[in-house]
């Protein structure tokens, strides 16, 4: 790295005849070889100096090459990054913080189904089903959770939220909601929620919850089985 110079003038007023201005500085870039570069440098009387350098032996060196000539020599030693020896790697390897593809389709995954939660209609909250479901016991509201006939997903805090599409207009749960999650062959509630919400081909491009809330529920559950193929060839953590 280039070690730099800067001096600055400290004598009498800049109107002084013969005499260089008060409070002039210049900075110096030197390239090679800093103390033969500094002999030929004429200083005015009185001069500060800060040198600036990532060499510390170069600091030293320069510091003594001025010394005499001027009224007070400030060293500043830049710390450049370490070298790292050749054919050694960094003591933190960055590429073993990023996700592997597994990973990263995990997350893409769970990034869509939160856009289907939104897109449909996005979700309530604990006490607001309890209200839907004319003031049913918290104990109520789970054992549904866990027997499959209400679809809940991970909200914010981790605490469930349940997803608006599954209630009707007067506010009961959708029926078949159990036998669609049992024919899709996961428990894994963003692909129950991306199944329902989203138009399938096999339904004329209708949602399945749509076709639910009419009472087709047979066809849906064909579309589930046969998505039930593709669901086994995703990865073990998203199922």
């Amino acid at each position: 790295m280039a070690d730099k110079a800067s001096t600055r003038t400290a004598t009498a007023s800049a109107k002084t005849r013969g005499r260089a201005p008060t409070g002039v500085v210049t900075m110096v870039t030197i390239k090679g070889d800093p103390i033969k570069a500094l002999s030929g440098l004429k200083l005015p009387v009185g001069a500060q100096v800060a040198i600036v350098s990532s060499k510390p032996e170069s600091v030293r060196e320069i510091r003594k090459s001025v010394r005499g000539r001027v009224a007070r020599v400030t060293e500043v030693v830049e710390k450049g990054p370490a070298a790292i020896p050749a054919g050694e790697n960094p003591v933190v390897d960055r590429t073993a913080f990023e996700p592997d593809a597994r990973s990263r389709a995990m997350l893409e995954g769970i990034r869509i189904a939160q856009e289907d939660l939104r897109d449909a209609g996005g979700a309530y909250d604990l006490e607001q089903v309890r209200t839907l479901m004319r003031g049913v016991s918290r104990q109520a509201v789970d054992k549904r959770v866990q027997d499959g006939s209400l679809l809940a997903v991970p909200g914010p805090s981790n605490r469930r939220s349940y997803p608006t599409l599954q209630f009707s207009s007067d506010g009961t749960v959708i029926p078949g909601l159990k036998a669609v999650r049992d024919a899709l062959q996961t428990s894994n509630p963003w692909m129950v929620l991306n199944f329902l919400s989203r138009p399938d081909s096999r339904l004329g491009n209708r949602r399945p919850i749509d076709l639910l809330k009419s009472g087709d529920l047979e066809r849906v559950l064909d579309a589930a089985r046969a998505e039930s193929d593709q669901v086994a060839s995703y990865p073990a953590a998203l199922k």
